[in-house]
């Protein structure tokens, strides 16, 4: 799935997409091919899932 930032191009001022390859991320302008590899993000959290209870919920934003 792409991701785009509209007239986020520092070259050129068009609109950038944010896709990954084989090994990491990258955001690429669409009209100048202008690119840059964007840093690893280590700790990613998991949505709550649609099917847990209200108190699941509270219990991890809380962390106990």
């Amino acid at each position: 799935m792409v991701r785009w930032r509209l007239k986020s191009c520092p070259r050129c001022g068009s609109d950038m997409f944010i896709d990954k390859d084989y090994d990491n991320w990258y955001e690429q302008c669409l009209m100048c091919s202008y690119r840059v590899d964007l840093q690893r993000i280590t700790g990613m959290k998991q949505p709550a899932s649609a099917d847990s209870t209200e108190e699941e919920q509270d219990s991890c934003k809380t962390g106990s």
